[in-house]
């Protein structure tokens, strides 16, 4: 076996790499401001002002560039277009070395500081951090920057925890806590108030909703109208309309925390389901509308949202069924036989055209289903129901009594349920007072947690309970209207959908002589149909 032999081979004396060297470093520098405020912002001046000096005053130098963000936050790297075009200059080749400021001015997220900083060191690109006196090419450069901005890290968790806290505080005395919102401003009082050209947008849009309008006619109404957005925009979507109608400050309350921040880091923010408490403030501001309007189209929405339709043709992606506001038939006469709800179809017969209704699983699977639902000529089905209205109004005084005793029914439940909250609440909290007294809290720490968990429970249902109480006032308002209907000294004459919309819950198509119809005051009436002529 030959003898092993080691050669060693001298590194060359490569000219151009003196020669590089003897080159100006093309230094860029990155400045940044957390804040908007007029302190930062000098700040911010400043920063700029020292590193424009900094880098031209070195001979060995040549100025690459300042990047700056000015009010932008530092936990991740997304929102920070200057931070973003430096390390593309960088990459690109267009920077040698980059200076700034501190570790937390670069980032405070530990993964974002450690992959920019090691993305530039492939590219033997070295940042400098002035105030830790740290360079990324030196050997130990990378662990001090581990340390560094995990403690940066920290802070920002500290920040975020301490905004946190002081939010619940503020909320619990009740304090505001919102952008801006269509109909309102904030005033110099801390204070929401009406701004009178919005705040008919909003009523508007609460009028056409109760008198059966869909999200989405509403929509195109405000469009067509040329009214603008919160945002200043003109075209108008049905999912703005449906939070205008969802959002309780229209009647003057206010529930705050509704959604949280989950990650620090990512800003990420989801809706609040119970992960932490919530604060509903009554009479927190002065309202556009009513509470009773508000409940109304509460209610309204309710009932369109349980609307459940076989036909393919009214429903949406998902399956679930869309309101139409073109008919108000459409969203209350439902098959006797299997609860389906009836769709209007327009017959064709010798070049004449009329509209009958008939039971939507009926038309699309034939007599396999409900073999004996009607179909029901509409001029003969709205003659029929005028005639139970006309009934209605020979009769009224019973119709009220049935309709004031429901009322009261509701009224008396939700009564009941203040009185026993109240004592087991009273009684929960005396629990927790025995615990504290006799210094048990550590020993007896899963009673404590259960009784505080029992606690929540109440407060999450108070809070439903104060939401759903103004149910009780569009009842009133319901009584009041129907009461006017009722004081008519004639008949009704010709059929209304807005006046069906308010009076009548459901009708049941029993057969082709009879219909069951639900008045929403409670009454149910046997409706005879009137025949058709032929």
């Amino acid at each position: 076996m030959s003898e092993t032999k080691v050669k060693i081979i001298q590194p060359k004396n490569n000219e151009s790499k003196i020669e590089e060297t003897e080159k100006k470093l093309r230094v860029a520098a990155y400045c940044r401001v957390s804040t908007n405020s007029e302190e930062q912002a000098t700040s911010y001046e400043a920063q700029v002002s020292y590193y424009t000096n900094y880098i031209l005053q070195n001979p060995k130098w040549e100025m690459a560039g300042i990047f700056a963000d000015d009010g932008i936050s530092a936990t991740n790297t997304k929102k920070r277009d200057d931070f973003n075009a430096l390390i593309n200059a960088c990459v690109s080749g267009k920077v040698d070395m980059v200076l700034t400021k501190s570790i937390s001015r670069f980032a405070r997220n530990t993964v974002d500081s450690l992959y920019h900083i090691r993305l530039l060191k492939e590219k033997n690109i070295p940042i400098f951090f002035e105030k830790e006196q740290i360079n990324t090419m030196e050997a130990a450069g990378e662990l001090l920057i581990t340390i560094l901005s995990s403690l940066a890290q920290e802070e920002s968790r500290n920040i975020s925890e301490n905004v946190k806290w002081s939010l619940r505080k503020k909320y619990e005395r009740g304090g505001l806590n919102t952008s801006r919102l269509l109909g309102y401003q904030k005033g110099d009082d801390g204070k929401l108030h009406i701004v009178p050209e919005e705040a008919e947008i909003v009523r508007y849009i609460f009028m056409k909703y109760l008198e059966g309008k869909s999200s989405c006619a509403i929509a195109k109404d405000v469009t067509a109208q040329g009214k603008k957005t919160i945002r200043g925009n003109t075209v108008w979507n049905p999912g703005v309309i449906d939070k205008i109608l969802q959002n309780e400050k229209y009647m003057g309350d206010m529930l705050s925390q509704k959604t949280y921040t989950s990650d620090f880091l990512t800003k990420k923010r989801e809706k609040n389901v119970g992960a932490l408490p919530q604060y509903y403030v009554e009479n927190s501001h002065e309202p556009i509308v009513s509470r009773e309007i508000f409940y109304m189209a509460r209610e309204e929405r309710i009932r369109r949202n349980s609307l459940r339709k076989l036909a393919t043709g009214n429903r949406d992606k998902e399956g679930k069924s869309k309101h139409s506001g073109k008919y108000a038939l459409t969203e209350i006469l439902v098959c006797g036989e299997c609860g389906r709800p009836y769709r209007r179809q327009i017959w064709t017969k010798y070049g004449d055209k009329k509209a009958v209704w008939r039971c939507s699983n009926r038309l699309t699977y034939g007599k396999t289903y409900c073999k004996n639902s009607p179909t029901l000529d509409e001029e003969r089905l709205h003659e029929s129901i005028l005639e139970a209205l006309n009934r209605i109004i020979r009769d009224k005084d019973a119709f009220m009594d049935t309709f004031r005793e429901n009322v009261m029914a509701v009224l008396q439940t939700d009564l009941e349920y203040r009185e026993e909250s109240n004592d087991d609440m009273k009684e929960l909290q005396k629990q927790i007072r025995e615990l504290i007294q006799n210094n048990n809290i550590t020993d007896e720490q899963e009673e404590y947690e259960i009784i505080s968990r029992k606690i929540d429970e109440i407060r999450r249902e108070r809070i439903e309970r104060i939401k759903k109480r103004g149910a009780e006032k569009s009842q009133e308002l319901k009584m009041e209207k129907i009461c006017g209907f009722l004081e008519r000294k004639h008949e009704l004459r010709e059929y209304d959908d807005n006046l069906i919309r308010g009076l009548i819950k459901t009708i049941r198509v029993i057969n082709e002589q009879k219909m069951e119809i639900h008045f929403k005051s409670g009454t149910v009436m046997t409706q005879r149909i009137i025949e058709k002529e032929y």
